[in-house]
């Protein structure tokens, strides 16, 4: 079992904005994502291509923890990232959602869409609030190489030190501003970013197709931009696990002001739906 430096993982994210962990996953996991991948492209290519998620150069699933079970249990199955989210966000943090992202070997992108253009992930959380301030950690993004990045298939274009300098990228400049790297790991590596590091999708030249996955971090105050419940079906969430449910944001709460605290779990079992909504355990 590989033993990861999960302090030394999480201060280079808070001093240089992002940090790369090699060796997570084992050959025989790259395939079986590979193929979990390809299967839910393919489930929906025609929605897909008809919207533009789709095209000749980049084919992208949102949501794919709803779409996939192979993706629920990733995070769980391979901790290491979620530990050092956790190091920098807090131990309540969980994964928000999971984006495929495959960058197809046509030398060229969509600049215009869907994380092709240079950004700050979700600025008006992660940056506009601190202008003027101090850096905050709001939330960490996930890449999980499950085709090596290198400059030939199209690694991500990362600027360090960015997350602290409080200013939103221009989103189309003619030129790339300068301080870029591109994160090169060889398959089975995750590189992790904070949210309001300036990036930028690269452009695959390869032969290949460069599959990725993109599992997103987040505090669990922030309200996201979708909802676990509506997105995971009440049949999904009864095959995961406690562990799998606490990841992704799923499992239930205890109010603060309620008398559920004091019951048993049999009395809570035996509450009529109108008893739980009085006490503030589940809405009418």
């Amino acid at each position: 079992m590989t033993i990861y430096d999960i302090e030394r993982h999480a201060g280079e994210l808070e001093r240089d904005g992002y940090t790369i962990i090699e060796s997570v996953l084992p050959s025989s996991e790259i395939a079986a994502t590979r193929k979990a991948i390809e299967e839910t492209l393919a489930s929906e290519e025609t929605v897909g291509r008809k919207y533009g998620l789709q095209s000749e150069n980049l084919r992208m699933a949102f949501n794919a923890q709803a779409k996939h079970p192979h993706f629920r249990s990733m995070p769980v199955r391979y901790p290491a990232m979620a530990d050092v989210a956790r190091r920098v966000l807090g131990e309540d943090m969980f994964c928000h959602n999971v984006t495929i992202r495959t960058p197809l070997p046509s030398g060229a992108k969509d600049h215009q869409k869907y994380g092709g253009n240079l950004h700050a992930d979700w600025a008006d959380f992660t940056v506009k609030p601190f202008i003027g301030g101090q850096h905050f950690p709001m939330a960490i993004q996930s890449v999980w190489a499950i085709e090596e990045f290198t400059i030939e298939t199209g690694g991500p274009y990362l600027w360090p030190g960015t997350h602290l300098s409080l200013e939103v990228p221009p989103e189309e400049p003619d030129e790339l501003p300068p301080g870029w790297l591109i994160a090169e790991a060889p398959a089975g590596s995750v590189v992790m970013w904070d949210s309001a590091l300036w990036h930028s999708g690269g452009i695959n030249r390869s032969d290949r197709p460069r599959y990725s996955l993109i599992f997103y971090f987040q505090r669990w105050w922030i309200k996201g931009f979708n909802d676990a419940y509506r997105f995971i079906s009440p049949e999904a969430r009864a095959t995961m696990t406690q562990e799998e449910l606490r990841m992704w944001g799923l499992e239930a709460g205890i109010p603060p002001n309620t008398h559920f605290r004091g019951m048993s779990d049999a009395q809570i079992t035996a509450l009529t739906p109108e008893e739980r909504a009085v006490l503030n355990i589940a809405t009418f």
